[in-house]
């Protein structure tokens, strides 16, 4: 900004300096064509522009097409003599300021002189004109003019720079407005998405439950959600919409408001993941789509059924941290067919000591540094390493090893993860 602005300054000086390098305008006013050649004579050796008019009408037209550093007048002329036209002259307001020398070859009257400078005028010089004297007071009245300009112009041009400054601290003033309207959205649009996760402990299901979900920005496209169902079995969902941001967000929104409004009537999770799969075939637009794993757990027999929609498998580990089951996809992602088939399957009863952990490969996928993914073999590790602590415990130092491994990286996708543990015995 600053390089643009000194080379605007210096192109605005460069004309400023190409103008005042022009002649000065000197208006010469005489009816005698001979004192006008004299006065050319004179002033020749001065860098002006003499303009010649030979009454005080001409003048006057002169002036209307010019402006003019000094005027040399004439006080004696037929018709309109020079008293009169400096009146005239004085009335136009671009011409209020203009100094004018009078000439005269008339006997020097208090009277005339003093009439002329209540027009005005900024001296008197009778004639014959010594040319030392007259060149002396013309070449005074032509650099005050000359610097006259400068000023003016240097004028403009700080006028200039500081609306253009203003015009800049304008902008910055927007941007910096905008992008805090911009950051205030985001932060609201996390907390409104953030408040569409569980976040209170489900109370006497025979289960501990935990699950985090954290956007790559401020939104994502991740979901996860436990609900009671309608047959007394818990219903707990994982899935990932394709791609991240607030439109991932808007359509992990309606797939959360249509599974809720499916499981106030049903309890098939197979048919319900049909249902999401037809819903949302109509609704997302081409080329994304969602997978989804929705399990039932019997709080009394601790049994689980699932369908999953292409998504992530999920894994049962056993109290000594051996994977007892793997929850594979059922069927193809949400939104590709709208008739697709999503056949439920069965995993084994949850025994004291087991584990269900489900999870988005936003979590299996992250890498570090040097582009190793974290991968599944470590997320068993950290697992295991934690599985006699809670869910919710289990949930945060799995996300927190993630982060750790991925060192400076920054997290290109969303990452959720549900940690299940059946309950202690009473």
């Amino acid at each position: 900004m600053n390089a643009t602005l000194n080379r605007k300054e210096d192109d605005r000086t460069d004309a400023a300096e190409t103008s005042i390098a022009k002649p000065a305008k000197v208006l010469c006013v005489d009816d005698q064509p001979a004192n006008l050649l004299t006065l050319e004579a004179t002033l020749a050796d001065l860098d002006l522009d003499l303009v010649k008019a030979g009454s005080g009408p001409e003048a006057l037209r002169q002036l209307l097409q010019d402006d003019f550093a000094l005027i040399l007048m004439d006080v004696r002329m037929p018709d309109m003599d020079g008293f009169e036209t400096a009146e005239l002259i004085r009335q136009r307001k671009r011409c209020q300021h203009t100094p004018i020398i009078f000439l005269t070859a008339a006997e020097r009257d208090d009277l005339q002189i003093f009439k002329g400078y209540a027009l005005g005028a900024v001296d008197y010089l009778c004639k014959p004109i010594v040319p030392q004297v007259l060149r002396s007071k013309v070449a005074v009245f032509v650099d005050i003019h000359r610097k006259t300009q400068r000023i003016k112009e240097q004028a403009e041009l700080v006028r200039r720079l500081e609306l253009q400054e203003h015009q800049r601290q304008l902008v910055e003033a927007e941007e910096r407005f905008e992008s805090q309207r911009l950051r205030e959205e985001l932060r609201m649009a996390r907390i409104i998405q953030q408040k569409l996760f569980p976040v209170a402990p489900l109370p006497s299901t025979g289960f501990d439950v935990s699950g985090a979900s954290y956007p790559a920005e401020a939104t994502g496209g991740d979901y996860f959600d436990y609900v009671p169902m309608r047959d007394g079995g818990l219903g707990v969902v994982v899935g990932d919409v394709s791609g991240h941001g607030f439109g991932p967000a808007l359509l992990m929104a309606e797939l959360r408001a249509y599974l809720r409004a499916f499981l106030l009537t049903r309890t098939d999770v197979g048919e319900i993941v049909g249902l999401l799969n037809r819903a949302l075939a109509e609704d997302a637009p081409d080329g994304h789509f969602a997978t989804v794993l929705l399990a039932r757990l019997d709080p009394a027999t601790r049994s689980l059924v699932y369908a999953s929609a292409g998504h992530t498998p999920g894994y049962v580990l056993g109290a000594s941290g051996q994977i007892k089951a793997v929850l594979k996809a059922t069927g193809m992602p949400l939104a590709v067919l709208p008739d697709g088939d999503f056949p439920t399957a069965a995993a084994p009863p949850l025994e004291p000591g087991d584990l269900l952990l489900l999870l988005t490969d936003g979590i299996l996928e992250a890498h570090d540094p040097s582009g190793k993914l974290f991968g599944s073999p470590r997320v068993f590790d950290v697992v295991r390493s934690h599985q006699a602590e809670t869910a919710h415990e289990i949930v945060h130092t799995l996300y927190d090893a993630v982060r750790a491994f991925c060192g400076a990286q920054t997290q290109l996708d969303d990452m959720t993860a549900i940690v299940i543990k059946p309950a202690p015995a009473a």
